[in-house]
Formats: C-alpha cells, sequence, structure tokens
C-alpha cells in the first residue's frame, strides 16, 4: 500500500511539473508543420556478396509540431543501389523521431516497406528475390543554412527471404531542405 501512495504522488508530481514547464516548448511554439524533402548519396553492405555498392535515397518528412522535446515525423523513402553482384530497391514508410540537441538534430526511424534484390551473376536459373522488409536506423541533421541541412543517415533492413534472412547496412549523406512555406504558422 505505501509503494502504491509513493508511486502515485510521484506520478502526481510529474504531472504538475510537466504542466509548469511548458514554456520549454519554444522551438516548436512559432510552427505547426513542415515538410522536407532529402535526397542522399547511399553505400550499402548488401549481406550477399563480397562487395558494398553505391547508391542514391530520396525521400520526403512530414512534421506536424507537437508540444514534446521529441517530434514525431511520417517519412517515406526509396533506395536503389547497383552493383557488380547484386541490385537493390527498396520502397519504405514509417516513422522518425526527432530531438534537438543543441544545433544538431539527432533522429531515429522505424520503416517497414518492400525491397526487391536482383544477382548480376549464374546463380542456378536463380535472378533475384522481394521481400517485406523493415528498418531500424538513425542519424542526424546538421542546418548548415536557414533551410537546408546536412543529413548523415545509418539504416539496418531485414529481408526475409526463404529459407534464410539478410540484412543489409546502408551509410547515407546527402541534404535535405524544408520547404519555406511549410514551417511558420499562418499569422
Amino acid at each position: 500500500m505505501r509503494n502504491l501512495l509513493h508511486r502515485s504522488l510521484l506520478l502526481l508530481g510529474i504531472l504538475f511539473t510537466t504542466a509548469a514547464a511548458h514554456a520549454q516548448a519554444w522551438v516548436t511554439a512559432d510552427r505547426t508543420h513542415a515538410v522536407t524533402p532529402f535526397a542522399q548519396w547511399t553505400l550499402v553492405s548488401p549481406d550477399w556478396g563480397p562487395s558494398k555498392i553505391p547508391g542514391y535515397t530520396i525521400g520526403v518528412d512530414y512534421t506536424h509540431f507537437i508540444h514534446l522535446p521529441v517530434q514525431p515525423s511520417f517519412e517515406v523513402r526509396t533506395s536503389t543501389a547497383n552493383g557488380k553482384t547484386v541490385n537493390e530497391h527498396t520502397y519504405l514508410g514509417g516513422f522518425q523521431l526527432q530531438a534537438p540537441f543543441r544545433r544538431i538534430y539527432p533522429y531515429v526511424t522505424f520503416l517497414g516497406g518492400y525491397g526487391g534484390i536482383h544477382y548480376n551473376y549464374f546463380n542456378g536459373g536463380y535472378t533475384g528475390d522481394h521481400s517485406m522488409i523493415y528498418s531500424l536506423g538513425g542519424g542526424a541533421d546538421i542546418p548548415i543554412a536557414p533551410y537546408i541541412r546536412l543529413r548523415l543517415d545509418y539504416t539496418r533492413q531485414s529481408w526475409k527471404i526463404a529459407p534464410q534472412t539478410i540484412n543489409p547496412v546502408a551509410l547515407s549523406a546527402g541534404i535535405a531542405f524544408t520547404l519555406p512555406g511549410s514551417r511558420s504558422r499562418a499569422r
């Protein structure tokens, strides 16, 4: 019974503290939403074959700002990487959680979607496969101009290709551009 009382008081204290700390939301006080397209050069370790393969990633984030320290976004992206042993193509969508830290904006991504792999060598008549995939990753946006950010990104994917699972890893670097009309609240 005493544990329940202590936990209840702790919960009430946290609730009152968060109600009093609403002034910490200055970051999002003047913004309602943002649309941020991005383009990146990508290096994929396909988990199939000895080499890393270059490619590109393009996508867009939609953020509806809320008064929390972590801002959720909806993200869609597609990646293509072509190499000597395999070609990989992915189409992903999901969520990004981002929190500002000084002038850097680190984030994590939780994405799912569809991927295709094509083998560029004779493999007994087996030319490729497709899979539903999920991807966990993270990265950081670093402002370089008012609407432009350098984006560094890491993702680890999981593909279910019978009878095994492959786990490609991708490192990406590129530019994210927040559309100017999407930042400010209409006045």
